[in-house]
């Protein structure tokens, strides 16, 4: 039987384990059983409601996002000065960001992917039935494919810009290595992302159909082939993009939720939850799969603090007049569902005492609110795939070879987000459908952790944001198209314990204009 020894020294020199990875002592774990790895799984690899820091960066850095225009106190400096390092995209955020060990998020991708590799190199000598490694091997493999995914878009640059640039080191193996990795190209890393979805997928077809299509907060068939599909349309593969988005639409019986179906609530007591959907349910019936913390949205752009009164709070960031601007039409029920509105008041108001403010709206309204708007971190997922993103993906991927059908997608999408007896139907052609089916991307898919990834594959085009402090607009930070800023830094700490790593281009510090 195959024992591999968990060094702790060389092991936090890759990432800081969990305790599955980080015994007290180094020592050798062997499992006995296949349950023992399913289990493991769920612990060392999974991005559970009570995880956090893996998403932080998504929602931080693209252009739904903009600094509030009030006159917002700053009695505590950290949380402005540190927001503004993120914000402006500074080449060295992560060693300035306060209160930070590096803003963690390579180190905790890392970590979840050594409890994928450490359930893939057991899996051979454990006791269990086929059926049963076959299920650890799908979750593992899927589940690798889907951080390698999320970290080469933040720290290489887009594939379809340069795919031989440094990607990410691929970490294959929990066995400790004698030499440092160094960063493989993008190609190779979606390579091996590919790879790893197809593996999946293979081991997941050797279950029972209702296995492969359970519903919980374990991986399932459909998330593996709509993170395909995403794949596949990020290497700007159209035809496999588009054959996953079918084979999501149409052989697992989801639906599209019709948000005519939700009754808003006209009054809110204290304890009751806001009167919002929540998108990221297993009651949604296009749910795929629910996965993180809603506390990731808040970790960089959900600082508030006392308003001008010294009593009333506000939040430093809103959703950008850009994104609201997107929502063009009244009968547009996301206009009112997915933009929350920002409701303030003092910190122990009750709900009566709460009001809305007009243009004001926090951008992270799909996850599980409370009844004075806040999330209820650690205690309910923050983010999930979901159906309608495949109708999204097989509209792009098939705009110019099939029209009338990317058409009926969109179509069919904005039917179930429209009022009734509307006229929600479009008809364009060419690159003007293009460009309309990513407007109905940003607006279906905001805060869901999309829009930074998007942006870099649609040629990262010129943008900015406002800086606003005590209600003055000091500028505003600009986004060069083509910008290097739109490929993160790998943090300093990181470089310096592992000496094969290779820094990205950096910017210059952006000072505002």
């Amino acid at each position: 039987m195959k024992k591999i020894l968990f060094n702790i020294i060389l092991l936090t020199s890759l990432c800081a384990c969990s305790s599955f990875l980080e015994p007290d002592s180094p020592s050798e774990y062997v499992p006995k059983n296949v349950n023992a790895l399913n289990e493991m799984l769920l612990g060392d690899a999974y991005p559970l409601a009570t995880s956090e820091g893996l998403f932080n960066l998504h929602h931080a850095f693209d252009d739904d996002i903009e600094m509030s225009e009030d006159c917002i106190l700053q009695t505590s400096t950290q949380g402005i000065v540190g927001l503004q390092y993120i914000y402006s995209w500074n080449p060295h955020m992560f060693e300035l960001y306060p209160s930070q060990t590096s803003v963690s998020e390579w180190n905790k991708y890392y970590q979840y992917i050594l409890g994928a590799n450490a359930a893939l190199d057991y899996l051979d000598d454990v006791k269990g039935s086929a059926e049963e490694k076959a299920y650890v091997a799908a979750q593992a493999y899927a589940l690798r494919a889907f951080y390698y995914f999320n970290l080469v878009n933040l720290f290489g640059e887009p594939y379809n810009h340069d795919k031989n640039a440094d990607g990410v080191p691929l970490k294959l193996t929990s066995n400790l290595l004698s030499s440092f990795e160094k960063r493989e190209t993008v190609a190779k890393v979606y390579e091996q992302i590919v790879k790893d979805l197809n593996a999946a997928e293979e081991n997941f077809l050797l279950l029972p159909m209702d296995q492969q299509n359970a519903a919980g907060y374990r991986i399932n068939l459909p998330a593996v082939q709509l993170l395909h599909a995403r794949v596949c349309l990020h290497m700007e593969d159209m035809e496999e993009a588009a054959r996953y988005a079918k084979k999501v639409i149409g052989d697992w019986g989801f639906e599209l939720y019709d948000l005519k179906s939700f009754v808003k609530k006209t009054t809110i007591t204290a304890g009751e939850d806001a009167s919002y959907p929540n998108y990221v349910s297993l009651d949604n019936p296009e749910t795929i799969w629910v996965y993180g913390n809603s506390g990731d949205f808040t970790g960089i752009i959900g600082g508030s603090e006392r308003m001008e009164d010294g009593t009333t709070y506000g939040y430093y960031v809103n959703v950008s007049r850009d994104l609201i601007a997107c929502y063009k039409d009244e009968e547009d029920l996301r206009k009112t569902l997915y933009l929350v509105e920002e409701l303030r008041g003092p910190m122990s108001a009750k709900p009566e005492q709460l009001k809305p403010v007009a243009g004001h709206y926090l951008p992270w309204s799909k996850c599980g609110m409370q009844y004075n708007n806040k999330v209820k971190a650690k205690t309910e997922f923050g983010m999930s795939l979901r159906l309608s993103e495949a109708y999204l993906i097989l509209a792009e991927a098939v705009y110019d070879t099939d029209e009338s059908l990317a058409l009926k997608m969109i179509n069919d999408l904005r039917e179930k987000r429209y009022a009734a007896d509307t006229d929600y139907e479009v008809n364009y052609s060419g690159e003007e459908l293009l460009n309309f089916i990513r407007e109905e991307r940003r607006r279906e898919l905001c805060f869901e952790g999309q829009r930074w990834f998007d942006l870099r594959r649609y040629g990262m085009p010129r943008f900015e944001r406002r800086w606003v402090e005590l209600g003055v607009n000091l500028g505003k930070y600009v986004m060069e198209e083509g910008d290097a800023a739109y490929t993160l830094p790998i943090p300093v700490n990181v470089i310096e314990r592992n000496s094969a790593l290779t820094q990205n281009k950096l910017t210059t510090e952006k000072t505002l204009q």
